[in-house]
């Protein structure tokens, strides 16, 4: 991997570049840092070309990023969309609780207690649903529900362990966002594939599951 940096719009953009057996120039922000994958052998100068055609859009997604939580006294974190201020009260005490729009920790393991409350929040969102789904949508027994971390995916479904994982971070999302990727993953136990057959599954569940899927894919992981 390099590091390069081109100027857009009087703005200094550094971007990182991997050549890869490819056959074409990828381009992508990640995190607010522009990432750029290229054939082998592709001119530099051609790969700032391809930069500047999409500078529009790729300053956009670099200057409108913001982290979805700063873990830190006086920090910030979104749950389910709602941001809240992280407020520190050590008490010794592992927990923390909502109070208006603060997060007040009780432990100065911010990052720690935070994560296990944000983990226990999302679990028992979903749960919920997919009882809710499984009632009206789906005949399908009640599978085992995993939340970890991902870094290029919001779910997957085992569908032969009758198990499904979901990315902790779509607890900062909204939930009409959580509620298409629960369904798309509970539409894989139908499906296994994306083929035509599991997305005329999905339409009958959730019909606007194309806004949807559009609005997530402006999410970053």
């Amino acid at each position: 991997m390099e590091k390069h940096h081109i100027l857009l719009k009087d703005q200094l953009i550094e971007y990182e570049l991997t050549y890869k057996d490819i056959k074409s120039i990828y381009l992508k922000v990640e995190k607010g840092i522009l990432i750029i994958h290229a054939p082998f052998f592709t001119p530099l100068s051609f790969i700032n070309k391809n930069i500047i055609k999409y500078q529009n859009r790729l300053l956009s997604q670099i200057n409108h990023y913001q982290p979805y939580a700063m873990y830190s006294e006086n920090g910030y974190v979104y749950i389910f969309n709602q941001k809240y201020q992280i407020i520190l009260r050590d008490l010794n005490e592992k927990k923390c609780q909502i109070h208006g729009k603060c997060l007040y920790v009780y432990h100065n393991h911010i990052h720690q207690i935070i994560e296990s409350f944000l983990k226990k929040k999302l679990t028992e969102y979903i749960e919920e649903k997919v009882i809710q789904y499984l009632a009206y949508d789906f005949d399908l027994d009640m599978p085992q529900i995993i939340i970890k971390k991902y870094k290029g995916r919001w779910g997957s479904c085992f569908y032969k362990d009758n198990r499904i994982s979901f990315n902790l971070s779509l607890v900062h999302l909204e939930k009409d966002l959580i509620d298409y990727v629960i369904v798309h993953e509970l539409t894989h136990f139908l499906q296994a594939n994306h083929s035509s057959k599991f997305y005329l599954e999905m339409a009958k569940r959730m019909p606007d599951y194309k806004e949807r899927q559009k609005k997530l894919k402006e999410k970053h992981i």
